[in-house]
C-alpha cells in the first residue's frame, strides 16, 4: 500500500509539472497565435496596397503606353514636317538665285534700254534737225516755184518740172523720215513698258521672297552665325500648336477688321473653326488663368449681306459644329 502510494503521488506530481509545462507552452502558443494574425494582418494590407499600386502602374504604363504612341506620330509629323521644309528651303534658294540671276540680267537689259533710249534721243534730235533743214529748203523751194510760176516766161517748162519733181522728192523724204520717227518712237515707248512692266514684277517677286524668308526665319531661325544651320520648330514664338496648325491668342484690342488685317501680316488670318477639337481648343484656352481677354475675334463675319454669316474665305457656315 506504501508503495503504490508513492508512485501514484510521484505521478501525480509528474502529471502536475506536466500540465503547467502545457499550460506556459499553450500560453506561448496564444502568444504566437496572436502574432500570427497581426502579421496576416499586415500581410492582407500589404496585399491590398500592392494591388492598388499595381493598379496604378498599370495605369501608368497604359497612359506611358499612349503617350508613346502619340508621340511617336508627333514625331513622325516633325520627320515629316522638317523634311518638307527642307524642300521648301531648297525651293526658296533655288528660287533666290534665279531671282538675283533675273535681276542682274534686267539691271544690264535696262542699261542698254537706257543705252538705247540715249541713241534714239541723238537720232531724233538729227531728224528733227535734218527735218527743220527740209522744211526751210522746201519753203524757199516753194518761194522759188512761186517765183517761177510769176516769172513763168524767164524758164523753160523743163525747168520747172525739174524742180517740181525735186520739191516732190524732198516731201517724200520728209514724209518718210517723220514715219520712221514715229514707228521709232512707239517702238521705244512699248520696250520702256515692257521694262517697267518686268521691273514691277521683279520687285514683287523680290517682295514674296523676302515674306517667304521672314516666315522660314519665324519657323526655322539660324542657330549657327558661321554655319548658317536652322533648326525647324513646329510654331513661333508665342503661338500655340493643335495637330499641324499654330494659334496665336492676342491681347490687343482692335476691331475685327483690324484685328484681321493684323493677322495677315503676320502670315494667318482669322480663325475658321472646323472640328469639335479645335472648337474646344479655342474656347478652354481663351479661359485660361493666364489669358488676360476671354473675349477673341475668329473669321467669321455678316458685314456683306445681314444674317448672312460667312467665313473668311467666303464659305458658309454649313453645320453644327461650325
Amino acid at each position: 500500500m506504501s508503495d503504490s502510494y508513492l508512485t501514484l503521488t510521484k505521478v501525480k506530481n509528474d502529471l502536475r509539472k506536466d500540465n503547467e509545462l502545457l499550460k506556459e507552452h499553450s500560453g506561448r502558443l496564444d502568444e504566437q497565435n496572436k502574432l500570427l494574425n497581426r502579421t496576416s494582418a499586415q500581410l492582407k494590407s500589404m496585399n491590398l496596397a500592392l494591388s492598388l499600386e499595381s493598379g496604378e502602374l498599370m495605369e501608368q504604363i497604359e497612359n506611358l503606353t499612349y503617350t508613346n504612341t502619340q508621340l511617336t506620330q508627333e514625331h513622325k509629323q516633325l520627320v515629316q514636317y522638317t523634311s518638307e521644309q527642307e524642300e521648301k528651303k531648297l525651293n526658296m534658294s533655288e528660287t533666290i538665285k534665279h531671282l538675283v540671276s533675273s535681276n542682274t540680267q534686267l539691271q544690264e537689259e535696262k542699261q542698254r534700254l537706257s543705252e538705247t533710249n540715249s541713241l534714239l534721243r541723238d537720232e531724233l534730235l538729227q531728224v528733227k534737225e535734218k527735218n527743220q533743214e527740209l522744211m526751210e529748203i522746201n519753203d524757199r523751194f516753194q518761194g522759188e516755184i512761186q517765183n517761177l510760176s510769176e516769172k513763168s516766161g524767164a524758164f523753160s517748162k523743163d525747168d520747172y518740172e525739174k524742180l517740181q519733181r525735186e520739191v516732190t522728192q524732198l516731201q517724200e523724204q520728209n514724209q518718210n523720215l517723220s514715219t520712221v520717227l514715229v514707228k521709232e518712237r512707239k517702238e521705244a515707248a512699248e520696250q520702256e513698258g515692257n521694262r517697267t512692266r518686268e521691273m514691277v514684277q521683279m520687285m514683287e517677286d523680290v517682295q514674296s521672297v523676302k515674306e517667304a524668308y521672314h516666315a522660314l526665319d519665324l519657323y526655322c531661325p539660324v542657330v549657327n552665325q558661321k554655319t548658317k544651320e536652322r533648326i525647324c520648330k513646329k510654331c513661333p514664338d508665342s503661338w500655340r500648336l493643335l495637330e499641324t496648325k499654330c494659334y496665336y491668342f492676342s491681347s490687343r484690342m482692335l476691331s475685327w477688321s483690324s484685328s484681321r488685317a493684323w493677322c495677315r501680316t503676320q502670315g494667318g488670318d482669322l480663325l475658321i473653326i472646323n472640328s469639335e477639337q479645335e472648337q474646344n481648343f479655342i474656347f478652354d484656352t481663351s479661359r485660361a488663368p493666364e489669358q488676360s481677354i476671354t473675349r477673341l475675334w475668329i473669321g467669321l463675319t455678316d458685314a456683306e449681306e445681314e444674317d448672312d454669316w460667312r467665313w473668311v474665305d467666303g464659305s458658309k457656315v454649313n453645320s453644327d459644329v461650325q
